[in-house]
C-alpha cells in the first residue's frame, strides 16, 4: 500500500522472547523456500488461502494454517490490529543474505499494507525503503510503503525472523497509524504512547480473516482509483502519454461492457477478449516508460489493472438453465492441440462454416467458472479432466453455459433450434478429451499438428509476453504460470522458462495422443498447420467434410492472422529462440517422433529425428546416490494405441548410479508390471536412464536365451526374436537390438508365472492355475510335465500357487509355491509362513515355512530366492533347508535377475489384501512401501542403486537382464515397422531381387 512516508512505527510493543519461543517450537520442515526464490530467504505460512500452508496465493478465503493453531501469542498479536487478516507468514532471512531490492507491483498490494513485527533480529539488520534505512527492533510493530523500492539486508551471521501480517486495515488500525512515529519525516509529530501487549495464558482471541479480496469483475470506479496511483508516478513524456491514452481507451470500452453486464456471466467472454487485446497492445509498450519508483509503466498497468480485472473462479456458480441443453448438441467438434499450434487460426476459419455455432472465442471462464472443473478443486493437479468429472450436474451446467453463449457466423443465437452443430477451441481442452467424450458421446475431435520447434518457440514467446498468464499457483516460483496447467508442474519449479515450455509441450502432446487413440477412428482426424497456411481452401474443405460441416466460402492464402498472433507467421521464426530450445529438444523427441509418425505428415524442411529419452530432472538424494525423477514416456511410434489413463500416469525416480551400472555392464533390463499392462525397458543413454514402455495384457514371466525372448501374458505366450538389422533402421547409432514377435501361443488363462528356456531351447512354463510345470506344442494349450506330489489332480484351482522356477545348468531344478495344499486356493490360509521350495527331480519339499517365496535362482555356486512377505533376498541350501538373509528392502520382493556381484530385485506395493497378516506389513507402513527395481551388492547386501516407479505402476512380477544389449527395442505386435520387416532362409534369400 502507498503511504505518504517511507516508514510508520505503530505504538505497540510485544514480548519478542515469548514469540521467539513459540517459533522455536515449530518444526523446521514447516519452513518453505521463499516463493520468489530469493536465496537465503524462507517463509512459514500462518494464514493462507483455505488454510493450506502450501498455497502461497493471495486470492481466496484466508484461513489459519495448522502452525498458527500451535502459537497462541502469535494469534493474540494478530488480533490486536482488529482488522481483517490476509496472507500472513513468518519471514526468515539467513545471515549474510538479503530480501532483494524490489517494488510490490500487484493488485493485492494496492489494497494491503504489511505489518512487520520483528521477533529475532540484530541491530545491524537494515530495512531500506525509498532510499531510507533503519533498524526495526525486536518486539516493535512497523508498516512501510510497498510502492517504493525496498529491501532488507542482514549482514550478520544470525537469522532474522519477522512476523509479516497483510491487512486491508480497519478503523482501529487507522487510529494506530495516526499515532505512529514517522522516523524519516522530520516534520512529523512524535509517536503516541506505546501500548505493551503482554501474553495472556489461555486467551484465544477471534481473528478476522479475509473473505473477499479480489473482484469477480472489477468495477470502473475501482479501476480509476487504482490508475490514480500509477498516474502519480507516471512521467509526462511521449511514452507516458501513449500509455495514458491506451488506458483511457480501455476504460471507455470496459465501462460500456459494465453498463451492459456488470458482473453477470453474459459479459465474461467480452471482458476476457478486451483484457486480452489490451494486454497485447500493452505488451508493445513494455520498456517504453518507467515510473518514478523504477517500475515499468506498462507492466504496472498489466499487473494492477488487467490481471486482476476478471476472476470468474470467485463467482457464484449459478447460470440460467437451458432445458435439455445437453441433448441439443449434435456431434460437437473440438479442436485440440498443444498451445500456440495455430488452433485459433483454424477455429476462426472453421467458425465461418454455414450453420456452425461457437462462443466466438475460448471457453476458459465458462468451463472453469464451474467450481468442480477448476484446477483448484483438484488440488491444482492440472487442467486434466476425466470421465469421472462428467457428473450429471456438471454436464447440465456446462451445456447450459455453452448453449447460452453460442452464436453462428451472423451473430444469431441457438434459441430457436432443436439441435445445432457446435465448434469449440480452448487449448486446455487438449487435457480434457475423456471428459468431453463422456459429456458428448458423439463428439468429434480435430487434432492440429504443427512442428514442435515452432510451437515450443511460440509458447516461450507467450510465457515471456505476460499476456497468457493463467494461474497464480501455490508454491510456484518464477515467471507467472502461462497457458495450460500440466501434471507435474511442481517438479518444474526452478527450471528455466524455456525448459518449462518444452516440458509443457511434451506433457500436453503426449496426453492428446494417448486420449485420441482410445476413441473410435471415425471420431477424430488430423489437421496440418502447414497445409492450413499454404493451402487453406483444400485443408478446410477436407476437415469440414470429415466432421460434416457445410462449407460455402472461398479461401485464399494467406489467411488473416488470428487474434492471438503475437508476431507475423514465418516458418523460421522459431530460430529466434533456437539457442535456448535446441539443447532441450531431447526432452520431447520421443513424443515428437510419435506425433509425426502416427498422426502427421513429415513437417516441411524437417529431417527425421531419432527417438531419445526423457531427461531426468533433479530430485533429492536417496541413499548413497543422488536420485533423478522423470515422467516415463509413452510408447514410441512403433506402439499400439495406448490404453485410457484418466489422470493415471507413469513416473519414476532413479539413482544416477543405475544408468552408470548398466553402462558398466553393457546391459539393459526388462521389467514386467502386469497390473498396469506394461513391459518396461530400462536402458542407459549415456549418463541418463531411458524408460521405454511396451503394452501387453498382464505381462508376467519372461525368458531370454541370447536371441529369443518369451513373454507370458494374460492368455498367451509371445515368442520374440532379436533382429539386429531392424534395430539399425530404428536408429543406427543407438539401438543395438530389436525384438520382433515371431509366434504367439494361446494358452488360455493359466495364470502363467515364471518362464525359462532349458539347455535344448525348450520353453518351460509355470502354470499356476493348474499347479503344474508345462511345455508348449503346436496342438495343445499346454503340455503338463510335472506337478507337486501333494497335488492329486490337474485342476484349474490354483491349489498351491506354484510360482517360481529355478534352472541349474539348463535343467529345471527347483520350484517355489506359497503352500503345500491340495484344495482350491488353499494356500491363502497359510500364506504368511506356508511357503515351500521343492526339488523337481525328487518331488520333495527341501525348504519350508517361508514367507511367500518367489524367484529361485542358481548363481555364483549357490541358490538365492526372494522371501516376498518379508521383503528380503535370501540364500538357502536345499540339502539342509537353512536360509540366510542378505538384504531387506522396502517392498514386496518379487522378480530377480542376477549378474556378477549384483542382484536386480523387483519391489511391489501390491494390494492390501496381500499384505494382510504378513511380516512386511508390520515392518512398513503403506506409505513406506515402494515399487521398482532395487540393485543389491551380493557381497555386502547394500543397495547400490534403484528405480522407483510412481503413479499407476504399483506391482512388479519379473525382471530379465539382457547382458549383451545396451539399448534394445521390444516392439508391440502391431508396430508399423513389423509390416516391412521379413526373415527368410538363406535359400530363399538367393531368390530375392537385387537393386
Amino acid at each position: 500500500m502507498r503511504l505518504n512516508t517511507e516508514f510508520i512505527r505503530l505504538p505497540l510493543a510485544f514480548d519478542a522472547a515469548r514469540l521467539a519461543s513459540e517459533i522455536r517450537a515449530l518444526p523446521e520442515v514447516a519452513w518453505q523456500p521463499h516463493p520468489e526464490g530469493h536465496a537465503g530467504n524462507a517463509a512459514l505460512p500462518l494464514m493462507a488461502v483455505g488454510g493450506d500452508p502450501l498455497n502461497n496465493g493471495v486470492k481466496g478465503v484466508m484461513q489459519p494454517t495448522p502452525q498458527l493453531h500451535d502459537c497462541p501469542y502469535l494469534q493474540q498479536v494478530m488480533s490486536v490490529l482488529q482488522a481483517p487478516i490476509g496472507r500472513t507468514r513468518l519471514m526468515r532471512i539467513d545471515g549474510r543474505a538479503e530480501a532483494s531490492l524490489h517494488v510490490d507491483v500487484n493488485y493485492y498490494w494496492q489494497q494491503h499494507m504489511r505489518v512487520h513485527v520483528p521477533i529475532v533480529t540484530d541491530p545491524a539488520v537494515q530495512f531500506i525503503c525509498g532510499g531510507q534505512a533503519l533498524h526495526m527492533a525486536a518486539g516493535q510493530a512497523w508498516v512501510f510503503d510497498t510502492w517504493r523500492e525496498h529491501n532488507v539486508i542482514n549482514p550478520t551471521h544470525l537469522q532474522r525472523i519477522h512476523l509479516v501480517i497483510d491487512t486491508t486495515g480497519s478503523a482501529a488500525l487507522s487510529a494506530l497509524l495516526a499515532q505512529g512515529g514517522r522516523p524519516t519525516d522530520p516534520q512529523a509529530p512524535a509517536m503516541g504512547p506505546v501500548r505493551t501487549v503482554a501474553f495472556e495464558p489461555g486467551a484465544r482471541p477471534k481473528i478476522w480473516h479475509e473473505v473477499d479480496n479480489f473482484p469477480v469483475v472489477m468495477s470502473p470506479a475501482e479501476q480509476q482509483t487504482l490508475f490514480a496511483n500509477i498516474q502519480a508516478v507516471l512521467p509526462s513524456t511521449n511514452s507516458g502519454e501513449a500509455l495514458r491514452a491506451e488506458v483511457a481507451g480501455f476504460f471507455d470500452q470496459w465501462r460500456q461492457l459494465w453498463d451492459r453486464h456488470q458482473s453477470a456471466p453474459s459479459g465474461w467472454r467480452a471482458y476476457a477478449d478486451l483484457l486480452e487485446s489490451t494486454g497485447d497492445r500493452m505488451g508493445r509498450l513494455r520498456s517504453s516508460v518507467t515510473l518514478s519508483n523504477g517500475v515499468d509503466g506498462a507492466f504496472a498497468v498489466q499487473q494492477i489493472l488487467l490481471a486482476p480485472a476478471l476472476n470468474t473462479d470467485l463467482a457464484e456458480r449459478v447460470v440460467p438453465s437451458v432445458r435439455g441443453a445437453q441433448t441439443r448438441f449434435d456431434r460437437p467438434v473440438f479442436i485440440v492441440s498443444s498451445p500456440r499450434s495455430g488452433s485459433s487460426l483454424l477455429f476462426e476459419t472453421l467458425s465461418q462454416a454455414k450453420d456452425v455455432f461457437s462462443i466466438g472465442g475460448e471457453s476458459h471462464a465458462l468451463i472453469e467458472g464451474i467450481e468442480a472443473l477448476h484446477p483448484a478443486a483438484h488440488q491444482w493437479h492440472s487442467n486434466q479432466l476425466g470421465s469421472a468429472d462428467a457428473t450429471p450436474e456438471v454436464m447440465q451446467e456446462l451445456a447450459s453455459r455453452f448453449a447460452t453463449a453460442t452464436h453462428d457466423r451472423e451473430g444469431r443465437p441457438t434459441a430457436d433450434r432443436d439441435s445445432f452443430r457446435f465448434l469449440e477451441k480452448t487449448p486446455k481442452n487438449s487435457l480434457r478429451i475423456p471428459f468431453l467424450r463422456a459429456m458428448f458421446p458423439d463428439a468429434m475431435f480435430i487434432y492440429l499438428y504443427r512442428d514442435e520447434r515452432a510451437t515450443i518457440s511460440s509458447m516461450l514467446d507467450a510465457w515471456r509476453s505476460g499476456h497468457f498468464v493463467t494461474y497464480d499457483l501455490p508454491g510456484w516460483r518464477g515467471t507467472p504460470w502461462s497457458l495450460a496447467l500440466v501434471q507435474g508442474w511442481r517438479d518444474m519449479t526452478g527450471m528455466s522458462t524455456a525448459e518449462v515450455a518444452v516440458r509443457q509441450w511434451e506433457s500436453i502432446t503426449r496426453t492428446v495422443l494417448d486420449d485420441l487413440q482410445t476413441l473410435p477412428p471415425d471420431s477424430w482426424c488430423v489437421a496440418s498447420y502447414d497445409q492450413l497456411v499454404a493451402h487453406p481452401e483444400q485443408e478446410v474443405r477436407r476437415l469440414s467434410q470429415f466432421v460434416g460441416l457445410p462449407w460455402d466460402r472461398n479461401l485464399t492464402a494467406p489467411l488473416p492472422p488470428s487474434r492471438h498472433t503475437l508476431t507475423p507467421a514465418n516458418p523460421d521464426k522459431w530460430r529466434a529462440n533456437a539457442a535456448e530450445i535446441e539443447p532441450l529438444m531431447h526432452l520431447v523427441s520421443a513424443t515428437a517422433e510419435r506425433a509425426r509418425a502416427l498422426f502427421a505428415h513429415e513437417p516441411l524442411r524437417r529431417p527425421p529425428t531419432p527417438v531419445a529419452p526423457v531427461a531426468p530432472a533433479p530430485m533429492p538424494a536417496a541413499g548413497p546416490h543422488p536420485a533423478t525423477v522423470h515422467p516415463m514416456p509413452t510408447p514410441t511410434p512403433s506402439a499400439a494405441p495406448a490404453q485410457p489413463h484418466d489422470h493415471q500416469d507413469f513416473r519414476s525416480v532413479h539413482t544416477t548410479s543405475l544408468p552408470q551400472l548398466l553402462n558398466e555392464l553393457g546391459a539393459s533390463l526388462l521389467v514386467t508390471t502386469y497390473q498396469s499392462g506394461r513391459l518396461i525397458t530400462l536402458r542407459a543413454d549415456g549418463p541418463k536412464l531411458n524408460t521405454h514402455l511396451t503394452y501387453f495384457p498382464s505381462p508376467m514371466g519372461m525368458a531370454y536365451d541370447g536371441n529369443r525372448l518369451a513373454i507370458g501374458t494374460l492368455q498367451a505366450v509371445w515368442d520374440y526374436r532379436n533382429m539386429p538389422d531392424v534395430a539399425s533402421r530404428l536408429h543406427p547409432n543407438k539401438h543395438d537390438g530389436c525384438f520382433i514377435p515371431r509366434n504367439m501361443h494361446v494358452t488360455g488363462d493359466i495364470r502363467v508365472h515364471e518362464l525359462a528356456f532349458d539347455a535344448g531351447g525348450e520353453l518351460w512354463v509355470v502354470n499356476t492355475r493348474f499347479s503344474a510345470l508345462c511345455t508348449l506344442d503346436r496342438d495343445h494349450s499346454f503340455v503338463p510335465r510335472w506337478r507337486p506330489s501333494f497335488v492329486t489332480a490337474l485342476a484349474a484351482e490354483d491349489r498351491c500357487h506354484l510360482n517360481g522356477l529355478g534352472m541349474r545348468d539348463g535343467t529345471p531344478t527347483l520350484v517355489t509355491a506359497l503352500g503345500s495344499t491340495n484344495t482350491p486356493e488353499g494356500w491363502r490360509h497359510h500364506k504368511a509362513q506356508g511357503g515351500i521350495v521343492m526339488d523337481i527331480a525328487s518331488n520333495e519339499i527341501v525348504t519350508q515355512s517361508l514367507g511367500m517365496p518367489h524367484s529361485p535362482r542358481w548363481h555364483n555356486g549357490q541358490w538365492w530366492l526372494l522371501e516376498s512377505a518379508k521383503g528380503t533376498l535370501i540364500t538357502f541350501d536345499p540339502a539342509t533347508g537353512k536360509t540366510q538373509t542378505v538384504a531387506h528392502m522396502p517392498g514386496f520382493t518379487r522378480g530377480l535377475a542376477m549378474h556378477g556381484s549384483l542382484a536386480f530385485v523387483g519391489l511391489s506395493q501390491v494390494r492390501e489384501s496381500v499384505f494382510d497378516g504378513i511380516a512386511l506389513s508390520q515392518r512398513l507402513k503403506p506409505e513406506e512401501r515402494s515399487c521398482g527395481v532395487w540393485v543389491i551388492d551380493l557381497n555386502t547386501g547394500n543397495r547400490v542403486g534403484f528405480i522407483r516407479f510412481e503413479g499407476i505402476v504399483q506391482e512388479i512380477f519379473d525382471i530379465q537382464i539382457l547382458p549383451d544389449l545396451r539399448y534394445p527395442e521390444v516392439l508391440e505386435p502391431d508396430a508399423d515397422v513389423i509390416g516391412g520387416s521379413f526373415v527368410l532362409s538363406d535359400e530363399a534369400m538367393k531368390d530375392v531381387a537385387r537393386d
